[in-house]
């Protein structure tokens, strides 16, 4: 942000060039309001200074600021983040209270968390860890920001016993402003970098789609954790449209177009190796002699 305005006012300039002045530490949700009611409904975040933040952060600089709703792609991501982070953790911390939680970023169309669980979770516990998140979402409860020393945000992490929080928090380069995320007075807190929905009433359609095994901080010496991979949109139709991709992408997948055609096969006791058959081992052959033909030409 550039200098402090003098007087304690802020000028604020918008995506169309007009510049609006506010008083200093006025926040994005009440600059949205002051432009339209409608817009202060839809807005989830705002944009200052290209940096993404809540909608209750406030601003004490002149600043260039747009607001980001659903219908904008950084708006889609920010609920998705908000679903990993306040709805699928807290879900299964209500469900698995002796699970721990690690990470849980978004991804390209959906996010995954991963966890560290006493007992192993399969795919078929997914359907009771999503009707939780759904119950969750039907309290539409607010989600509330607060800062914290580097001392306090551990203090608040080892109460709960959450050890790969504090590993986090730890490693961190700050000591203070450390952000966590609650849901009002049920207990539940998030170590997240936001920003968030500012309630679960904004949030759209999700589905849970696998588990994986995942080493914490891509570690094979370190514990080995589940991850569950989601994926979220704006409505029923999004979410079909892309489950159906999913689906066909599913049938021409090459293990099993594979299989199917006599070609190769692979086998759970040499993950990662091809097993060629007759045929697809001629198609490899002729192949390989095509490419090696095609460089000796160039050269």
């Amino acid at each position: 942000m550039q200098a402090a305005a003098q007087n304690s006012q802020i000028n604020i300039t918008l995506p169309d060039g007009a510049v609006r002045t506010y008083a200093s530490g006025t926040t994005g949700l009440e600059i949205a309001t002051s432009i339209s009611t409608s817009l202060a409904k839809a807005a989830v975040a705002v944009t200052v200074d290209g940096i993404q933040h809540d909608l209750s952060d406030p601003i004490t600089a002149d600043a260039k600021l747009s607001i980001i709703t659903l219908r904008d792609e950084e708006g889609l991501e920010i609920m998705r983040h908000t679903i990993t982070a306040q709805l699928l953790a807290r879900a299964v911390k209500n469900l698995y209270p002796t699970a721990k939680l690690a990470i849980g970023p978004t991804i390209e169309n959906g996010f995954y968390y991963d966890i560290e669980f006493k007992d192993p979770l399969s795919t078929d516990d997914l359907e009771k860890i999503e009707k939780e998140m759904r119950r969750i979402k039907e309290t539409n409860a607010p989600i509330v920001k607060t800062l914290h020393s580097k001392d306090e945000a551990i203090a608040a992490f080892k109460e709960r016993g959450e050890p790969y929080k504090i590993d986090i928090i730890e490693r961190a380069g700050q000591d203070e402003n450390f952000q966590l995320y609650n849901q009002g007075d049920t207990g539940f807190i998030d170590l997240c970098r936001g920003p968030h929905l500012p309630s679960l009433k904004s949030v759209g359609v999700f589905k849970l789609l696998k588990v994986a095994g995942a080493y914490w901080r891509g570690d094979s010496t370190k514990a080995m954790l589940t991850r569950i991979y989601g994926t979220a949109w704006r409505d029923e139709k999004e979410l079909k449209e892309y489950l159906t991709q999913l689906e066909e992408a599913e049938k021409r997948d090459h293990r099993k177009l594979g299989a199917e055609m006599g070609l190769f096969h692979f086998q759970a006791e040499a993950q990662g190796s091809v097993f060629w058959h007759p045929k697809g081992f001629t198609i490899y052959n002729q192949l390989e002699g095509y490419i090696r033909r095609r460089l000796r030409d160039a050269g």
